[in-house]
């Protein structure tokens, strides 16, 4: 099978490639990537140079891989910076409502009801978050 590509179909190809070869891995130890992902993203870095990207990703002859430029990290880190943002404060929400879920002394009696429980419970925080951010977040002493 071939798959053609205008240049700027490359260039958001290898948007993508980079952002999810960074959620898959970013926070890896080199000894724990995802071999398949990354080295998916070695061999679509490759062409790179075939479609005139040259510029933006580079090979590293020492390590013999395939690397970003700075110029283009810098470009996609905002796309980066605006997800992170986002998982950060739902992942903050829902943790702290699952938590406060699990302490109340009220069970709800049944899986529908505790779901919209939870929702409720992490509205709250959200609501909370979108006002206060962290200002009024406090860890209370044992």
């Amino acid at each position: 099978m071939k798959i053609n590509f205008t240049k700027k179909q490359f260039k958001h190809l290898l948007d993508l490639v980079h952002l999810g070869e960074w959620t898959a891995n970013s926070s890896r130890e080199s000894d724990t990537l995802i071999k398949e992902y990354e080295e998916l993203y070695q061999y679509i870095n490759s062409l790179a140079k075939d479609f005139g990207y040259e510029e933006i990703i580079e090979f590293d002859k020492k390590l013999n891989e395939y690397f970003p430029t700075q110029a283009y990290e810098n470009e996609l880190q905002p796309i980066i910076e605006v997800n992170d943002n986002e998982v950060f404060w739902n992942e903050l929400s829902s943790r702290l409502a699952t938590r406060d879920l699990a302490n109340e002394r009220v069970v709800p009696r049944d899986a529908d009801e505790q779901f919209k429980r939870l929702l409720d419970i992490e509205q709250r925080y959200e609501e909370e978050f979108v006002v206060h951010g962290l200002s009024r977040l406090i860890l209370k002493k044992d």
